[in-house]
């Protein structure tokens, strides 16, 4: 990953920044499935607040890792065309020959309703049948414990099997510092939870 392509979300008062990050986001998802090139991707302006959520973004730039071969294949002028007056694409430029480290940019999964369904489940069981206070409690704590509070892009999913309203979901993206590590790409450029790989910060 010796190249970079920075997409740079313009300010724009008639619509919000997450908005345009979501469309931008799901055409390149679409491109690396089509495509298959290994493309990874960070957000230089990445900002969790665990003590203030409002603070907590992806920011307006979303900066692709690769070789230029590779980037040149994404051809994003085609790919984002209908965000053109929304984004600001920059040249494939190398990436500086001094870097600040890497990072590990992932999916995290969230839990759903079905995970919570099961974990009430199986506190009534370990209730003897019974429902009760500390298995209330038990499952309160469970259910806190699954607010993730990461920033996240808005997608559609095209495979699910449930109706249209269902189709919806959150990308949530961690930021984890890393040595560098030349791991595997999944098709949302992000890292793949076992084999990992890391991508320059500067």
């Amino acid at each position: 990953m010796d190249r970079y392509i920075d997409i740079q979300i313009l300010p724009n008062p008639e619509i919000a920044t997450p908005l345009v990050m979501n469309q931008l986001f799901y055409q390149l998802h679409l491109k690396l499935v089509d495509s298959g090139v290994p493309v990874g991707v960070s957000f230089p302006c990445y900002c969790f607040d665990s003590e203030n959520h409002r603070n907590t973004t992806l920011g307006p730039i979303l900066r692709l890792h690769g070789t230029e071969q590779d980037l040149s294949q994404l051809e994003l002028t085609g790919t984002v065309s209908s965000l053109f007056g929304y984004v600001l694409i920059s040249q494939i430029t190398p990436v500086p020959a001094v870097v600040k480290g890497y990072a590990l940019f992932a999916r995290k999964h969230a839990k759903t309703e079905r995970d919570i369904e099961r974990k009430r489940q199986f506190l009534l069981k370990k209730a003897g049948g019974n429902w009760n206070e500390i298995a209330q409690k038990n499952l309160q704590s469970f259910i806190n414990k699954l607010r993730c509070q990461l920033p996240f892009i808005h997608l559609v999913s095209h495979s699910s099997k449930y109706d249209d309203e269902k189709n919806h979901f959150h990308l949530f993206i961690s930021r984890e510092e890393s040595r560098e590590l030349k791991g595997t790409l999944t098709k949302y450029g992000l890292s793949d939870p076992v084999a990992k790989a890391s991508v320059p910060i500067f």
